[in-house]
C-alpha cells in the first residue's frame, strides 16, 4: 500500500512539472485517499489548484496542510498567498504573520506581508516590512518593485522611481517593474523614458492591455497621434480578446 501512495504521489509531482495538472490531481488524490495525512501531497495538490486557478479547493488544501504541519513557515506563507488572491487581506496578514514567528528570516514571508499591508493601505508598516525583506535578500526584485509601489501610493514619487530601477536591474525581464517604471516617469514627466519603459514591459508582456494603453496615453501627449492610436488600438483589442477568453 505504501509503495503505491508513494507512486501516486510521485506520479502527481511529475504532472505538475509537465504542466498536466488535471491528471496531477487524479493521482494526488488517490494518494490522498489511501493516506489522508499525506501532507507532502496535500501542498502538491494545492499547487496544481491554484495552477487551475481553483483558489478555494486550493485554500481548504493549504487548511490542511497548516494542521498537519503547524510549525512550517511555508506551508504558512502559502496559505496566506492563497488568502490575498482571494480578497481576504486581514487573513491573508494573520498567516504571513505566523510564517514570520515560525522563520524571521524569510524574506519572503516579509515580501509578502509588505505586500497585502500595501493593499490594506498601511503604506507605512508596508515599508517597514518590505525594508526587512530587502534587508534579508538584497537581491528579492519583487521586494523593491513592492517598496516602489507603496511609495508611489504616497506620493513619494522620485523614491518609487528609485525602487522600480532597482526592480529592473536586478531582473531585466520583469515585465511588471518595467511597467510600473514607465507609470511613474510619465507622472515625472520624463515622457520618452516612460515610452521606453512601456516598449520593454510590452515585449515581455505583449498580451498587457495595461502596458499598450498607458503606452498610448504618453505617444498622445508627446503629439504621436498615429502611433498613439495604434497603441490604443491594440490595448482594446487585448480587452476585448481577454474578456472573452
Amino acid at each position: 500500500m505504501r509503495k503505491n501512495i508513494m507512486n501516486s504521489y510521485a506520479k502527481g509531482v511529475a504532472l505538475i512539472i509537465l504542466d498536466k495538472y488535471e491528471e496531477a490531481l487524479e493521482n494526488l488524490d488517490i494518494a490522498i485517499q489511501n493516506q489522508p495525512d499525506y501532507a507532502d501531497a496535500w501542498s502538491m495538490r494545492a499547487l496544481a489548484l491554484i495552477m487551475t486557478e481553483k483558489y478555494e479547493e486550493a485554500l481548504y488544501a493549504y487548511e490542511k496542510v497548516t494542521q498537519l504541519r503547524p510549525d512550517d513557515s511555508d506551508s504558512w506563507r502559502e496559505h496566506g498567498e492563497v488568502l490575498e488572491v482571494l480578497g481576504n487581506y486581514e487573513k491573508a496578514l494573520q498567516s504571513y504573520e505566523k510564517a514570520i514567528k515560525l522563520s524571521p528570516e524569510d524574506a519572503r514571508s516579509w515580501r509578502d506581508k509588505g505586500s497585502v499591508l500595501i493593499l490594506l493601505g498601511e503604506y507605512e508598516k508596508a515599508i517597514n516590512c518590505l525594508d526587512k525583506a530587502i534587508e534579508i535578500n538584497p537581491d528579492f526584485e519583487k521586494a523593491w518593485e513592492d517598496r516602489g509601489w507603496a511609495y508611489d501610493l504616497m506620493g513619494k514619487y522620485d523614491e518609487a522611481l528609485e525602487n522600480y530601477d532597482k526592480a529592473t536591474e536586478l531582473d531585466p525581464d520583469y515585465g511588471i517593474a518595467w511597467k510600473d517604471k514607465g507609470l511613474m516617469l510619465d507622472t515625472l514627466g520624463r515622457y520618452e523614458e516612460a515610452i521606453e519603459s512601456f516598449d520593454k514591459a510590452i515585449e515581455l508582456l505583449p498580451d498587457d492591455a495595461e502596458a499598450w494603453h498607458n503606452r498610448g496615453l504618453v505617444l498622445g501627449t508627446l503629439g504621436k497621434n498615429k502611433e498613439a492610436l495604434d497603441s490604443l488600438d491594440m490595448a482594446d483589442k487585448l480587452k476585448q480578446s481577454q474578456g472573452n477568453a
